[in-house]
């Protein structure tokens, strides 16, 4: 099924500024999830316990979903973002400067609650100001996140290989959001409502659809977040590769979800997102069947590659979906998306590290299709009507 005109979206300042943020968060993430296998090696611990970095993070993007209503109240969309800037160069700093597992971890914790309110006030923004084309900008964004996610991992290996180290690769992050904030200027507003705020509708109790949207992207997080944080692992085991090395070839997954989210932001324009999305879970299913039951480094990479590349439109599409299936609640919907995300992304990987520590990382993979398989049960079971999402930039949480 194809639309009857296509959809483009606005890439005003607000825009760009906004799309730049989740390029940000993007190197942050995927340079994140290859650095706590190596924190791992560097202080000697458990999978297991390197997994409790993310579960932090994941915590951090849950309280920030919970706590979204009042930030947003008193600092809008875009003091709320700016803040979201600030602390993830507080977290980074700590995480990076840390020379304990008490200090990494509370740089992990900091840095999670300003990348879950960049996504939160990110999405929302993105979702009111483009209107019918909220799920093509929102897969642009997604795009944004994952080319700069794909150098990140490279950056990192290639400090670990020069001797370096992987904490200067994190640091870019940092000269990213200085450079963003600067470029933002001393005022938020555009990043606001376009409507008083007298005119905001009264909150009312989310739709049954929207928690069947919800479950699907739970399952999704859940099967992104496990190979951001233990792909490099598979490589080591499978593929024969270095500690450096597997993590520079995370790469090849972040860069099949850019080519995917680059793909998906035009189809989207286009085509029926529901059964775009059902094909992008379908994609991801059958090509990471292919990389767990690869042996070679040439096999697996093109595999996860092409996993990312089903993988990519998980978030953009099923984020679009879910605040379509709350009648225009932007806000609110990316604040309880986010919510649970942060359950999937602690969640999944904690599970994936405590089964690769009793039955070997290979076994524990397959949490990976069965989630997948959860997800699209799901969609076929509760679609989400294809309509607009609509231009109301409603804030009520």
């Amino acid at each position: 099924m194809t639309l009857d005109r296509p959809l483009h979206p606005r890439r005003d300042r607000a825009t760009l500024i906004t799309y730049g943020q989740f390029a940000v968060y993007g190197w942050f993430l995927y340079s994140f999830g290859p650095s706590v296998p190596l924190l791992r090696d560097e202080y000697g611990v458990t999978s297991t316990v390197a997994a409790l970095h993310a579960t932090l993070v994941a915590l951090a993007s849950l309280l920030v979903g919970l706590g979204a209503s009042r930030m947003v109240r008193h600092l809008g969309r875009g003091g709320s973002l700016r803040s979201g800037s600030i602390l993830l160069i507080i977290g980074l700093l700590i995480y990076t400067s840390g020379h304990s597992l008490a200090v990494t971890m509370l740089g992990a914790f900091v840095a999670g609650l300003g990348g879950g309110v960049v996504v939160v006030f990110g999405n929302a923004h993105l979702s009111a100001h483009q209107g019918e084309a909220a799920p093509s900008a929102l897969s642009e964004a997604a795009m944004m996140s994952a080319v700069f996610g794909m150098i990140a991992p490279l950056a990192l290996g290639l400090g670990v290989a020069i001797g370096w180290g992987w904490r200067p690769g994190l640091m870019v992050a940092g000269l990213g959001i200085l450079v963003l904030e600067l470029l933002r200027g001393p005022t938020t507003a555009f990043n606001d409502a376009e409507i008083p705020h007298d005119q905001i509708p009264e909150p009312v109790p989310l739709p049954h659809l929207f928690w069947w949207a919800w479950g699907v992207l739970v399952c999704l997080v859940g099967v992104e977040f496990c190979l951001v944080l233990w792909s490099s692992d598979l490589l080591r085991l499978r593929g024969g590769f270095g500690p450096g090395a597997a993590a520079a070839s995370l790469t090849s997954v972040v860069a099949g979800m850019a080519v995917g989210r680059g793909v998906g932001s035009v189809l989207a324009r286009r085509l029926n997102t529901e059964r775009l999305l059902m094909a992008a879970i379908a994609l991801a299913f059958l090509a990471f069947g292919a990389a767990w039951m690869s042996n070679g480094a040439l096999p697996i990479l093109l595999a996860l590659f092409a996993t990312g590349c089903g993988v990519g439109l998980h978030w953009p599409l099923g984020i679009s979906r879910a605040i379509r299936a709350t009648n225009h609640q932007a806000d609110r919907a990316s604040a309880r998306v986010v919510v649970g995300a942060g359950l999937a992304s602690g969640g999944a990987p904690f599970i994936l590290g405590a089964l690769a520590d009793a039955f070997g990382v290979h076994t524990a993979f397959l949490v990976v299709p069965v989630l997948l398989v959860i997800a699209l049960a799901l969609v076929i079971a509760r679609p989400v009507s294809t309509g607009p999402i609509g231009a109301v930039p409603a804030i009520p949480l």
